[in-house]
């Protein structure tokens, strides 16, 4: 086998690798794509705002990263929703998000987090029924079905830390928004 013939063995991107011009092709891709993804993530500058424009492509195929959930002012409250729900025999019991592991169930639960963060918003009131009736079938027990389900708003706002480092907050307040009342 001669060289010739192992050269058609070669893939055409190993081939342009093999000349000048392929390996400064390379290096442009290289360089343009790690200012790309360096230059956006500059803190505020004179600099970054003059640059702003460069990386608009970047923007379009997604290499932009937006850090502006890490704030300087993060919010100053917990938020939660909790349903109360309410039997026929007069037991009550509560459904709160669920809680699972800290590995893989993470994610379940920031899913969760978010929808209350959602559903408990005035302009979401189109969600109230379907998810109170939603919460009635999930808690039907020993085939008694419940009677009604009040949605809850619930924070808290925390207070700064204190001059020894510990947390104060004022507790949970409540809010009920919605009541879901079986058909009789």
């Amino acid at each position: 086998m001669d060289v010739a013939d192992s050269n058609d063995d070669i893939d055409i991107h190993t081939r342009l690798l093999e000349t000048s011009i392929g390996r400064g092709i390379v290096a442009v891709v290289i360089a343009v794509g790690s200012f790309w993804i360096l230059a956006p993530n500059l803190p505020a500058s004179a600099v970054r705002s003059e640059m702003e424009g460069w990386w608009g492509p970047a923007e379009d195929i997604g290499l932009v990263q937006d850090w502006a959930v890490f704030s300087p002012n993060p919010r100053s409250n917990s938020i939660d929703v909790r349903a109360r729900i309410e039997y026929v025999d007069g037991t009550t019991e509560f459904w709160d998000v669920p809680e699972y592991d800290p590995g893989f169930g993470a994610y379940r639960q920031y899913r969760w987090h978010k929808f209350q963060e959602r559903v408990r918003l005035n302009d979401r009131e189109f969600y109230w029924p379907s998810f109170a009736a939603w919460v009635a079938a999930q808690h039907v027990r020993d085939g008694i079905e419940p009677e009604s389900v009040t949605l809850i708003r619930r924070w808290i706002e925390h207070d700064p830390l204190t001059a020894d480092g510990r947390i104060s907050d004022s507790g949970w307040n409540e809010f009920e928004f919605h009541t879901w009342e079986a058909e009789q």
